[in-house]
This record gives C-alpha cells, structure tokens and sequence, in this order.
C-alpha cells in the first residue's frame, strides 16, 4: 500500500533520479503485470528507474490510483499512478527497485527471468504435428502458456493453439510436459492489446 509518506515524494520519477544520480533506463518494453483495485491488466514499459517506470496501457489508469506492478525480474511492487498522457501513465514506486535486475537474464537463484504470468481458465484448440485435440490454457503470459489436456503433449511438438473464443492463432513449440499439464512457448511475443484482450476475455 503506497503510504502518505510516499505522496511526499517527488512527482516525477525521472526528477528523483537525477537529484539521487540515478539512471534512468530507456526502451525497456517488456510486457508488465498490473493490478488496480481487484483487476488485472498487462501493460508495456517503456522505461524504468529505481524510483518509477513509464507504461503504455490498454486501458489508461487515473492520476492518483494505486496499484501493484510487476515486470520480470522484479517482484511485485506498490506504485501510484503520477501523471497520464492517452494510453501511456508515469507511476512512482513506493520504495526503491534493484532495476538491475529487469536486464539480468538469469535470476540470482540461476532460473531463468520470465515475464509475469497471468492466470485464466480458457478453452482451446491445440494443433501438434497433424494432432488437433481440446485443452485448458491455465495461465499465459507475453512468452507462453501452461496448459492441460488429456491428450498427452510432448516436448518438441510443434503447432498452433487457439482459444475457443478468440479468432488469432498463437504459434508454438511445448517446451515441457508433466503429466497433464504442459508448456507452450510463442514463436514471437504476444503484442501488448492480444494479451489485454485474451485477459480481457
């Protein structure tokens, strides 16, 4: 929860920076996780400090809004929401952030950095090597998803999945299986609003 100590801080994230030597680190764009209220919804960063970051939103948040973020490699952070401009919003972290992190590709425990994953529960289609068969998509993310089948997936399968209710085919390979759950990772990156609009959904 962002304190009331935390509205004495400077407004502009960037301003706290330069007045701390700090530096401020551009074209980030990774896919972030953000909750305000009781709602999820991704988010692209576009540049982020040890005070704030810049993100463009599906749906833009209001001045003053308090919300917890997270971006690869970092843990979930309290923030609030400083200035808004169309679809992309300024936010101040409630407490300094080890930024350096985010651009470490393995994380101090030697796993790799992933990005934030987004729970759902959604039918879909999957196509692997000539198979077509139904399974549950049980969390996504901007790289991946985590699914279940009966249908028994094996690593290395190729393929597309589609959700039931959306029209975009995800291209992929399922890079684990265990049991009846398993991994399958995008060709290329969801876009920003495909992954709004699966959560969305």
């Amino acid at each position: 929860m962002v304190t009331a100590a935390d509205a004495r801080l400077p407004a502009d994230a960037a301003a706290g920076d330069r007045r701390t030597g700090g530096k401020r680190h551009q074209s980030v764009l990774l896919v972030g996780r953000a909750r305000i209220g009781a709602i999820d919804t991704a988010c692209l960063v576009h540049d982020i400090s040890r005070h704030g970051m810049m993100a463009r939103f599906p749906q833009p948040p209001a001045v003053g809004d308090t919300l917890i973020v997270e971006v690869r490699g970092l843990a979930p952070a309290h923030a609030v929401i400083r200035w808004v401009r169309g679809h992309k919003a300024g936010m101040q972290f409630a407490e300094p952030q080890p930024v350096e992190n985010v651009f470490q590709i393995r994380r101090d425990d030697g796993l790799i950095a992933r990005p934030p994953r987004f729970a759902v529960e959604a039918a879909a289609v999957l196509r692997l090597d000539g198979a077509r068969f139904r399974a549950t998509v049980l969390d996504i993310s901007a790289g991946g998803a985590k699914l279940m089948a009966e249908t028994p997936a094996l690593p290395g399968q190729t393929g597309q999945m589609t959700l039931a209710d959306c029209d975009t085919a995800l291209f992929g390979k399922v890079c684990w299986a265990r049991g009846d759950q398993f991994g399958f990772r995008f060709v290329a990156p969801l876009p920003l609003l495909t992954l709004a609009q699966i959560l969305a959904r």
